[in-house]
């Protein structure tokens, strides 16, 4: 990245982030949401992507107009996530039980309690970044796994705000080792394994809304070597910018002796989860992504191309 870029790119968002800390929290959420009505009216390709992608996953059961209506609801609710992320460093450990209702947290305690590490599984649903922030001050600290932005100085920025409640940052470029090493601190360890597997090693295909998506064998090839327990967590917005933060029961993990196989059906486990979080509140997922962009080439939607241990992107 060029160096006029990066900060054309960087003073915005840093003045943006000063202005909004200085905000009430619920104005500057609004602004947020304003911001991403103005993104849906101007961003035509991701606009186009949302309604392509609601067509092929949820095309049977929603007519048109409301897919129209959902995808300019996601639209409104990541820009008021993008003005949580930018407000985060504010917030203070006295601010959970204001803005987070909880349930399952037991599910979490019992995982956390069999000393090997958690992982926390999620999607790019919600506010995945105020789940995190807040379980840091839940006693429970976890590392986030997360592709760098291509802005060093942005990057910087996000890290400041994800490592606000004593949490840490991993990077995923050659990220197995330190994500082991943090289990064995018996730490928790966020992954998100809701978008297309990009670099290193091959994906698996598992099904998602009844097609085959190209999905990050990490997370079934470290849970099987390190035997750490999973833990799905989902954070719903509720009236107000607060948010319920649900913690479900550790994924079932059964090990056959086939490593490919075991992989799939830890995969497939936790998409269908991230599936029904989405079905249940659609405007809440990014669907500006392109999930569907590979074919398995032949492989069935549930079928491993192969499993990789190296740089997962």
């Amino acid at each position: 990245m060029n160096t006029a870029r990066m900060w054309m790119e960087y003073l915005p968002a840093r003045a943006a982030a000063a202005v909004l800390r200085l905000l009430p929290r619920t104005w500057g959420l609004a602004l947020g949401r304003r911001a991403g009505t103005l993104a849906w009216a101007l961003d035509g390709r991701h606009r186009r992507i949302a309604l392509q992608n609601l067509e092929g996953a949820l095309g049977a059961s929603m007519p048109a107009a409301e897919r129209a209506r959902v995808a300019r609801r996601v639209f409104e609710h990541f820009g008021m996530v993008a003005a949580d992320c930018l407000m985060m460093t504010r917030l203070r450990p006295g601010d959970q039980d204001r803005l987070i209702e909880y349930e399952g947290v037991e599910h979490l305690r019992k995982a956390f309690l069999k000393g090997k590490g958690v992982f926390v599984v999620s999607g790019h649903f919600g506010n995945w970044e105020m789940v995190a922030l807040m379980q840091g001050w839940l006693g429970y600290p976890m590392a986030l796994v997360n592709r760098p932005l291509d802005n060093p100085r942005l990057d910087r920025l996000l890290r400041e705000a994800r490592r606000h409640s004593g949490n840490d940052v991993i990077s995923k470029r050659h990220a197995a080792r330190e994500i082991l090493r943090t289990l064995k601190r018996g730490w928790c360890v966020a992954l998100v394994i809701d978008q297309d597997a990009r670099g290193g090693g091959e994906p698996v295909f598992v099904d998602f809304f009844g097609r085959p998506a190209a999905t990050t064998p990490a997370l079934g090839l470290l849970a099987l070597k390190s035997e750490a327990p999973i833990v799905p967590v989902f954070g719903v917005p509720l009236p107000g910018g607060r948010y319920r933060v649900t913690y479900l029961p550790e994924v079932v993990v059964t090990r056959t002796g086939d490593r490919q196989k075991d992989v799939v059906a830890i995969t497939q486990s936790c998409t269908s989860l991230i599936e029904q979080q989405v079905r249940a509140h659609p405007e809440c997922w990014l669907w500006l992504h392109r999930r569907w962009k590979r074919s398995p080439r032949g492989a069935r939607p549930a079928q491993a191309v192969s499993a990789a241990t190296g740089d997962q992107r």
